[in-house]
């Protein structure tokens, strides 16, 4: 895992860096400095424009150009701001530039910024708020209307590091050099859009200062999944039970079920109404059967008590994927939350079934896990989907806390919410997996991995990132137009064997 720090967080390490472990801010922005410019000088051209502002973003873009300047390469310094207007650090390190040689520039010339090969975005820092205005909006329109590589300090000038909400302009990053640790608006949409390519780099923050922050968020880099042995049976991997379907949506039951098995669960057993039982036994040959009593193409309450039955006999329940709108839905989905004691993956119509009495969750007996799109968060939590993207983390924490669920918040880079507030961001998947059914054989994989044994909160975390693996698997196969769900599930097994290999070495 990647652990990514907060501006609030960045600000108390570098503090405390510089303040009880001795390391210099002077120091900091040199090292900073240079690794933006050892990253700069990898790229094609030598001719270098570095925009800086007045703040300390600005002063380690200075300390790029005098190491560029070192380098050989043709630099100018282009400052927008008056050198009275500069202090501390960023004033030494810009006077340092002038006085090692480098062409000094102040104010905005699109001429120069036009005739150079790789632009240094070093205008705004992680603290800047507020929509980028005057000489400094001038300055990012500049830059992306030039159409040249540029690489940006820490974050691309525009983007809020900790939402990746872009109120305004924003520099469109070829790469982004970021310093010490990830921030969150580099790994959040639409921030991540601007980045470009990554780099984080170490410029000398203090272990001990970074381990006293405590840090809870992270970007998913690589997924524990459970083991095989070989000494085995179909008992050893678990057993799921699948609440899934209805007359109009079979295949949200076939993927979710054939998902859980591809992904190692020994035994699924498939609890549809029985109006389709008919169909999908024509499907699936390797899942158990569970017809339950039904009512206009949907379960009906009459079914509880097989439901009940069969839940103890199981090792975790995925629900909700094609169950459709109906009461005898939303009395399952309630007697399920309330009565089991083994977890839970809620997923589509078992989140819609339950979104206008939402504290059924509060009397739950067993771990659960929420699987919302963004119009399924939306029903949840009463917040219009513009306002659950501007602020996806916050509201998915907020949830998680309150009713102590995992939330797992599908979209382009899906997020992973524990009920402590730890934070896990996926960054693989792509648009090819916005497609009917993609969530269905996410629900499978998770409910496979805990049935395997992982806790609740890895097999989530582990299932999101197989999921967009076996995603860009697809992609890397067919492409991502007209990619299906069934494409994603095709791909577990390959993705899995790829994960069991790469554990193995």
């Amino acid at each position: 895992m990647m652990k990514i720090a907060t501006i609030e967080q960045m600000k108390a390490i570098d503090k405390s860096t510089i303040n009880h472990f001795g390391v210099a801010s002077l120091a900091l922005m040199e090292n900073a400095g240079r690794a933006l410019a050892e990253y700069a000088a990898t790229q094609t051209g030598s001719r270098f424009v570095i925009i800086c502002g007045k703040g300390n973003n600005g002063g380690d873009g200075s300390v790029a150009a005098r190491h560029l300047h070192n380098y050989g390469g043709d630099v100018t310094l282009m400052l927008l701001a008056k050198p009275t207007e500069l202090s501390g650090d960023a004033l030494i390190n810009f006077k340092a530039a002038e006085k090692n040689g480098v062409k000094i520039i102040i104010g905005l010339d699109n001429n120069i910024i036009n005739g150079c090969d790789i632009i240094i975005d070093a205008l705004l820092g992680i603290g800047a708020k507020g929509a980028p205005l005057g000489n400094v909006k001038n300055a990012i329109e500049a830059i992306n209307n030039a159409d040249k590589i540029v690489v940006s300090a820490d974050v691309p000038s525009g983007i809020n590091a900790n939402t990746g909400a872009v109120e305004g302009v924003c520099v469109r990053a070829s790469a982004t050099v970021t310093f010490g640790l990830g921030k969150p608006g580099l790994f959040l949409y639409p921030g991540t859009e601007y980045a470009g390519e990554i780099i984080v780099q170490d410029i000398s923050l203090a272990k001990r200062a970074i381990e006293n922050e405590n840090i809870t968020t992270f970007v998913t880099k690589h997924a524990i999944i459970p083991k095989r042995i070989e000494n085995s049976h179909k008992g050893t991997y678990g057993k799921v039970l699948a609440v899934c379907g209805c007359k109009n949506y079979t295949g949200a039951a076939y993927l979710s079920a054939l998902a859980a098995l591809k992904a190692g669960c020994g035994v699924v057993t498939l609890g549809i109404p029985n109006c389709i039982y008919g169909v999908l036994a024509q499907k699936l040959t390797e899942v158990v059967f569970l017809p339950l009593e039904d009512e206009n193409g949907t379960i009906s309450q009459s079914c509880i008590p097989d439901l009940q039955r069969a839940i103890h006999r199981h090792d975790v329940i995925i629900c909700g994927c094609g169950l459709g709108s109906s009461s005898g839905v939303k009395k399952a989905i309630t007697h399920i939350i309330k009565t089991s004691k083994v977890p839970v993956v809620l997923d589509a119509d078992g989140i819609n079934a339950i979104a206008d009495d939402i504290n059924v969750l509060k009397e739950k007996k067993c771990e659960l896990v929420v699987t919302p799109h963004l119009g399924e968060m939306s029903r949840l939590t009463g917040f219009d989907i513009s306002s659950i993207q501007n602020n996806a983390v916050t509201v998915a924490k907020d949830f998680a806390r309150e009713y102590n669920v995992i939330v797992a918040q599908k979209g382009a880079n899906s997020i992973v919410v524990l009920p402590n507030g730890e934070l896990y961001i996926n960054t693989n998947g792509n648009s090819g997996m916005a497609t009917a059914g993609s969530g269905d054989v996410l629900t499978g994989i998770i409910g496979a991995f805990s049935a395997q044994g992982l806790p609740l909160s890895q097999a989530v975390i582990s299932g999101v990132f197989i999921h967009g693996m076996c995603g860009d698997f697809a992609a890397k196969q067919i492409g991502k137009y007209g990619m299906l769900a069934s494409d994603i599930l095709k791909s577990i097994p390959h993705i899995l064997k790829e994960m069991s290999n790469t554990n193995e070495k």
